[in-house]
């Protein structure tokens, strides 16, 4: 089972750690200048739930965003269990 929400489709992202030296012109400096860029992960919050998916329960990953929607209520036919 891929590590992705069941109900949104969240799932890790691949972005750039920027890293920068010196002083901002704002404050009075020549202006920030980039000294590296590394690829990284950002997580998503995933949590897994047991669902009732039509009348069948399973174990899922849920986003934190798709918790909060189904304790208001059922969405595409999935309720917590």
């Amino acid at each position: 089972m891929s590590k992705q929400c069941y109900i949104t489709g969240k799932k890790n992202k691949v972005v750039n750690r920027v890293t920068r030296r010196g002083k901002a012109r704002a404050q009075g400096g020549v202006g920030r200048k980039t000294t590296g860029i590394a690829k990284r992960t950002q997580k998503a919050n995933l949590q897994k739930r047991h669902v009732t998916v039509n009348g069948t329960s399973k174990v899922v990953w849920l986003s934190a965003k798709a918790l909060r929607t189904l304790e208001r209520g059922t969405v595409q036919g999935v309720a917590l269990a």
